[in-house]
């Protein structure tokens, strides 16, 4: 990370947490990994008040550590990613409330201002202490008191939340956060620097000798540790297939209707019993509900993708209209589950790359319009676009790939010299044929033959003319992917591309507020001359249509 990007997070630690930590968090960023000893010789501190600091710091991830087994004392290390996510945190709350509602706002407010947080905590927070598992505790009345609202107060040691909620809300929501990627569990290594985790797994991992090959070996090697890393930050297979049939469990429990309540839970697989008694009791194990030991975390690189994708939502509005652009945004957010992070997830592709399209998120029409249509009040697209016959769209343009010529009928006995005529046409070809105009491959309907479409594949077509529309773009949001007989039709995001329009609207923005619509007008000039040649001044007026007068000097310019 550059020099002003490190200044930039050290000013923001120094908002949120104050001098003192941020003053130990702007050591360790300009110096790197430090011991606790090279802390107090860079600082004026003693050990007493670093250690407070870096125990805020290593509580909100701004700070990674390190204590080596042979070794007596720990390293400390800037986690300069975490510390720049500082400056989204309003944007990522203004997103999940739009998205899950104002109760998942809150909850991902209170995660992000305690760094992690168990599941118990947030039930002793948000929940009124008579709905937790367990034997009931005797509470103060000031402690817990209604409002004239009919709300309730819950005093924490931490915090206050005022709330209506159930625990069945709670773990509902915190369930539907962790099927969205939002919420991850907690892992040691997230607390270790990058270099020491890989150190850990290479350690952990031992060297099979049992393939032949020396080259084969090492390669193998370097698969498992890499897949180590991968289940220490995503979760192993086991852990995700155990926590895929909690979140499943919970939906089968708090599906059916709001006005009935069960009179008895059911029982959900893949629940530990809480036995130290800080997060519940073994109640907890049949109540439908979340483990209370379990420490969650806020996904920031999750987070990250669904802010690009809200971008990307906005550009198609302001390109093609807000219908189409519900569409894109409903796509997009069916394609979340395939990424895992924006940056190092694809090869970013340039301009003369051909883009692979089975490395990239794809989405199928037909599970498009079932969630799409599936809801108590779906979209009426019907209107915003006119209908045009499927059989007119014509897929091969857009994948760039030629039309098959059609094959000429010959006829019995057919003269071969009566078409070698100029300017006459033979039997079984007719005057557009001859003339060099030909009608396109469509069979002759009128609206009386025209069949009847039932309402499923009336709301598929309409759904796949927005996908068109986005398509045909000059951003192209949208890539058709060439259909075969096994797979269903489906449409790729080209987000490499995507991100570098995203690049260029940002810069172009950030060029009109400095210094004008002039400027951003010639820059749009330069960046659509690709070609590698020079444009000096006066074509540079021809071409922007600006007065001689009003270019731009060289002491004007940024």
């Amino acid at each position: 990370m550059s020099e002003y990007a490190t200044q930039l997070t050290a000013v923001l630690v120094n908002e949120v947490f104050g001098e003192l930590p941020s003053q130990v968090y702007h050591v360790l960023a300009f110096n790197g990994r430090l011991s606790l000893s090279g802390l107090v010789h860079h600082t004026s501190f003693s050990s007493t008040e670093l250690k407070h600091s870096l125990s805020v710091l290593i509580q909100h991830h701004l700070v990674h550590w390190y204590s080596p087994d042979h070794e007596s004392h720990s390293f400390y290390e800037a986690n300069l990613e975490n510390s720049y996510a500082l400056t989204r945190f309003g944007k990522y709350i203004q997103l999940l409330r739009h998205r899950f509602g104002d109760y998942a706002g809150d909850l991902i407010s209170d995660i992000i201002t305690l760094g992690h947080a168990s599941v118990g905590d947030l039930t002793r927070t948000y929940v009124p202490l008579a709905d937790e598992p367990g034997p009931l505790i005797e509470i103060i009345p000031s402690e817990h008191c209604s409002l004239p609202s009919g709300k309730h107060y819950m005093k924490s040691d931490n915090f206050t939340k005022e709330t209506a909620h159930t625990a069945d809300d709670l773990h509902s929501i915190v369930g539907e956060l962790l099927r969205a990627g939002v919420l991850r569990s907690v892992h040691e290594s997230y607390f270790r620097p990058a270099a020491d985790n890989i150190a850990e797994a290479e350690a952990s991992v031992p060297y099979d000798s049992s393939t032949k090959g020396k080259k084969q070996q090492e390669a193998n090697w370097e698969a498992s540790v890499q897949k180590k890393l991968e289940d220490w930050k995503y979760g192993s297979k086991a852990e995700t297939k155990a926590l895929a049939q909690t979140l499943r469990g919970m939906k089968r429990t708090y599906e059916g209707d709001e006005d009935e309540q069960p009179s008895k839970k059911r029982k959900i697989a893949g629940f530990r019993n809480c036995s130290n008694g800080t997060g519940g009791n073994q109640d907890s194990a049949s109540s439908g509900w979340l483990d209370h030991d379990l420490l969650l975390r806020v996904n920031h690189e999750k987070l990250t993708i669904m802010m690009r994708n809200q971008q990307l939502v906005t550009l198609a509005e302001d390109s093609v209209g807000t219908p189409t652009s519900t569409v894109y945004a409903e796509l997009l957010r069916l394609a979340e589950p395939q990424l895992r992070k924006c940056k190092n997830e694809l090869n970013f592709a340039g301009d003369d790359t051909e883009v692979d399209l089975r490395a990239l998120p794809q989405v199928s029409t037909e599970d498009l319009a079932e969630i799409m249509y599936s809801t108590q009040s779906p979209p009426d697209l019907s209107g915003a676009l006119g209908y045009v016959d499927p059989s007119r769209i014509d897929l091969r343009k857009l994948l760039n790939q030629p039309k098959k010529p059609r094959k000429r009928r010959k006829t019995v006995g057919q003269d071969v010299d009566e078409a070698s005529v100029e300017g006459s046409a033979s039997s079984d070809e007719s005057e557009e044929e001859s003339s060099g105009e030909s009608e396109p491959d469509t069979p002759n309907t009128t609206p009386e033959t025209t069949p009847k479409m039932n309402g499923a594949a009336t709301r598929t077509d309409t759904l796949r003319q927005h996908l068109l529309l986005l398509a045909e773009q000059p951003q192209q949001f949208l890539i058709p992917v060439p259909r075969t007989k096994a797979d269903p039709e489906k449409w790729a995001i080209p987000y490499p591309t995507l991100s570098k329009t995203l690049l260029h609207n940002a810069i172009l923005n950030i060029t009109t507020s400095r210094f004008g619509p002039l400027a951003t007008r010639l820059i749009r000039i330069l960046a659509a001359n690709d070609n590698g040649t020079k444009l000096d001044e006066k074509m540079l007026v021809l071409l922007s249509l600006i007065p001689q007068k009003q270019m731009p000097r060289s002491d004007d310019r940024a």
